[in-house]
């Protein structure tokens, strides 16, 4: 069944709208007409069978069939990604939104090299979203995952502050490995991974990490690029702390 997305205030008691850009896909590139059904998601938690109805109406509507709501299950993971040249980071939020992450928050570290001005910033932060947004809708996630505009090390230190277990991934640690950090840590329900941009986090900014209460830890011998850190480690965590793991 195709699927799409439909935000909350666009769905009533029996009826949702189906936004300009999602039925254009739905009518004319997955060449759906009335009367067929698709699952919407409206990235809260709800999710909905509807059957399409009149389709060449000028907002395209669609009947509720069957609602399904899915509560939030732990982990909350909230990555804290430093900032990546090119376009890696259009593949650690696609990645990792697939493996379930929560909340991204791009990370301005000493070594990051873009240098972006605020509009520039926002442009990518809205391009990031959309790409979270399609990621959860090709998985088929009821929960979207929030994209956050960039913010220096010390503010999403800050941030952080609300999540019961902070992990830093470093490649000089050689002594904390994850999975033992994690298993130490079981009944966590929230927790923040930073992972450091290609050059890796400074010496600063590992001891800044330390007195803010992140735990350094290590993946293994490798030295993985950073959208490999940032896919590996969040799937471990799920691995780890998920309820629904065996």
């Amino acid at each position: 069944m195709h699927c799409c997305y439909v935000p909350p205030e666009q769905v009533s008691q029996d009826t949702l709208c189906i936004g300009e850009s999602e039925g254009h896909h739905l009518l004319h590139v997955l060449c759906l007409k009335s009367g067929d059904t698709v699952q919407v998601f409206d990235g809260r938690g709800n999710s909905y069978v509807a059957s399409l109805c009149d389709a060449r109406a000028s907002r395209l509507q669609a009947k509720i069939l069957k609602h399904q709501f899915h509560p939030a299950v732990p982990p909350y993971i909230t990555l804290f990604q430093g900032l990546p040249k090119f376009n890696k980071m259009d593949l650690i939020v696609q990645k990792t939104t697939e493996v379930g992450v929560n909340e991204l928050v791009p990370m301005v570290c000493e070594r990051a090299i873009p240098k972006r001005t605020a509009v520039a910033q926002d442009k990518h932060t809205a391009r990031w979203q959309r790409i979270a947004d399609e990621a959860a809708k090709q998985c088929k996630r009821p929960r979207f995952a929030t994209v956050l505009a960039p913010q220096k090390m010390d503010a999403c230190l800050e941030y952080a502050k609300h999540l019961d277990l902070l992990i830093l991934l470093w490649e000089n640690e050689n002594q904390h490995g994850l999975k033992k950090v994690l298993q130490h840590h079981r009944h966590v329900q929230s927790i923040g991974l930073f992972v450091g941009p290609e050059g890796g986090f400074s010496d600063k900014e590992v001891d800044l990490a330390r007195e803010s209460g992140c735990i350094p830890v290590t993946l293994g011998g490798n030295i993985l690029r950073t959208e490999t850190a940032a896919i590996v480690g969040t799937a471990l965590v799920m691995y780890e702390l998920s309820e629904n793991a065996s």
